[in-house]
Protein backbone atom coordinates (compact mmCIF):
# COMPACT_ATOMS: atom_id res chain seq x y z
CA UNK A 1 0.00 0.00 0.00
CA UNK A 2 1.26 3.07 -1.19
CA UNK A 3 2.11 6.15 1.82
CA UNK A 4 -0.24 9.08 1.09
CA UNK A 5 1.37 12.44 2.49
CA UNK A 6 -1.76 14.59 3.58
CA UNK A 7 -2.72 18.35 2.68
CA UNK A 8 0.81 20.39 1.14
CA UNK A 9 2.41 17.20 -0.04
CA UNK A 10 -0.02 16.01 -2.22
CA UNK A 11 -0.56 18.91 -3.59
CA UNK A 12 3.18 19.52 -4.89
CA UNK A 13 2.89 16.22 -6.15
CA UNK A 14 0.11 17.34 -8.31
CA UNK A 15 1.75 20.31 -9.24
CA UNK A 16 4.51 18.22 -10.33
CA UNK A 17 2.22 16.02 -12.41
CA UNK A 18 0.47 19.23 -14.29
CA UNK A 19 4.20 20.17 -14.76
CA UNK A 20 5.49 17.16 -16.21
CA UNK A 21 2.41 16.50 -18.55
CA UNK A 22 3.18 20.01 -19.86
CA UNK A 23 6.44 19.50 -20.73
CA UNK A 24 6.36 15.90 -21.42
CA UNK A 25 3.64 17.72 -24.50
CA UNK A 26 5.70 20.31 -25.46
CA UNK A 27 8.46 17.56 -26.22
CA UNK A 28 5.74 15.57 -28.73
CA UNK A 29 6.14 12.52 -26.37
CA UNK A 30 3.72 10.06 -25.45
CA UNK A 31 3.33 8.55 -22.21
CA UNK A 32 4.06 5.29 -23.26
CA UNK A 33 7.44 6.87 -24.92
CA UNK A 34 8.37 8.68 -21.56
CA UNK A 35 7.56 5.29 -19.64
CA UNK A 36 9.92 3.37 -22.47
CA UNK A 37 12.83 5.88 -21.42
CA UNK A 38 12.51 5.78 -17.82
CA UNK A 39 11.42 1.98 -17.11
CA UNK A 40 8.05 2.64 -15.99
CA UNK A 41 4.69 1.27 -17.02
CA UNK A 42 2.53 3.90 -19.03
CA UNK A 43 -0.04 3.29 -16.23
CA UNK A 44 2.73 4.53 -13.96
CA UNK A 45 3.53 7.58 -15.85
CA UNK A 46 -0.18 8.54 -16.03
CA UNK A 47 -0.19 8.07 -12.69
CA UNK A 48 2.87 10.31 -11.36
CA UNK A 49 0.59 13.25 -13.45
CA UNK A 50 -2.19 12.95 -11.50
CA UNK A 51 -0.09 13.24 -9.20
CA UNK A 52 -1.21 9.84 -7.19
CA UNK A 53 2.08 7.89 -8.02
CA UNK A 54 4.53 9.46 -5.94
CA UNK A 55 8.07 9.62 -6.85
CA UNK A 56 11.91 9.36 -5.92
CA UNK A 57 14.79 11.58 -6.55
CA UNK A 58 16.35 9.43 -9.07
CA UNK A 59 13.33 9.06 -11.03
CA UNK A 60 12.45 12.94 -11.00
CA UNK A 61 15.91 12.99 -12.72
CA UNK A 62 14.96 10.19 -15.39
CA UNK A 63 11.43 11.92 -15.90
CA UNK A 64 13.36 15.18 -16.49
CA UNK A 65 15.66 13.59 -18.59
CA UNK A 66 13.29 12.13 -21.06
CA UNK A 67 11.27 15.42 -21.57
CA UNK A 68 14.62 17.20 -22.19
CA UNK A 69 14.46 19.04 -19.12
CA UNK A 70 16.58 19.87 -15.49
CA UNK A 71 14.76 18.55 -13.13
CA UNK A 72 14.14 21.90 -10.90
CA UNK A 73 12.35 22.81 -13.59
CA UNK A 74 9.45 20.51 -13.19
CA UNK A 75 9.09 21.44 -9.43
CA UNK A 76 6.31 23.53 -8.03
CA UNK A 77 8.55 26.82 -7.02
CA UNK A 78 6.75 28.12 -3.69
CA UNK A 79 5.19 31.28 -4.89
CA UNK A 80 3.16 29.42 -7.24
CA UNK A 81 1.80 27.22 -4.47
CA UNK A 82 0.52 29.63 -2.27
CA UNK A 83 -3.01 28.36 -2.37
CA UNK A 84 -1.90 25.05 -1.48
CA UNK A 85 0.25 25.67 1.45
CA UNK A 86 -2.23 28.01 3.43
CA UNK A 87 -5.66 27.79 4.99
CA UNK A 88 -8.56 28.81 3.18
CA UNK A 89 -9.34 31.46 5.65
CA UNK A 90 -5.49 32.93 5.74
CA UNK A 91 -6.40 32.96 1.49
CA UNK A 92 -9.43 34.98 1.86
CA UNK A 93 -7.96 37.62 4.51
CA UNK A 94 -4.72 38.15 1.92
CA UNK A 95 -7.61 38.32 -1.07
CA UNK A 96 -7.79 42.21 -0.89
CA UNK A 97 -4.35 42.44 0.41
CA UNK A 98 -1.36 42.20 -2.05
CA UNK A 99 1.21 43.35 0.23
CA UNK A 100 0.36 40.86 2.87
CA UNK A 101 0.27 38.17 -0.27
CA UNK A 102 4.31 39.04 -1.18
CA UNK A 103 4.96 38.95 2.37
CA UNK A 104 3.51 35.68 3.09
CA UNK A 105 5.08 34.57 -0.05
CA UNK A 106 8.47 35.45 0.70
CA UNK A 107 7.70 33.62 3.70
CA UNK A 108 7.29 30.86 1.95
CA UNK A 109 9.77 30.96 -0.10
CA UNK A 110 12.34 31.71 2.75
CA UNK A 111 10.93 28.42 4.77
CA UNK A 112 11.49 26.35 1.51
CA UNK A 113 14.86 27.49 1.16
CA UNK A 114 15.99 26.77 4.48
CA UNK A 115 16.53 23.55 6.49
CA UNK A 116 14.36 23.19 9.65
CA UNK A 117 15.66 24.17 12.97
CA UNK A 118 14.64 22.43 15.91
CA UNK A 119 12.89 24.58 18.13
CA UNK A 120 14.50 26.40 21.37
CA UNK A 121 13.93 24.12 24.60
CA UNK A 122 10.94 25.76 26.30
CA UNK A 123 11.10 25.19 29.96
Amino acid sequence: MAVRHAGPVDDLYGQFGRQFRAARKDAGLTQQEVAERVGLTRTSVTNIERGIQHISLRQLYLLAAAVGLHPAQLLPRPEEAIEDLLPAPALKALEKDSEGRDFAARVLRKSHAQPLRPAADVR
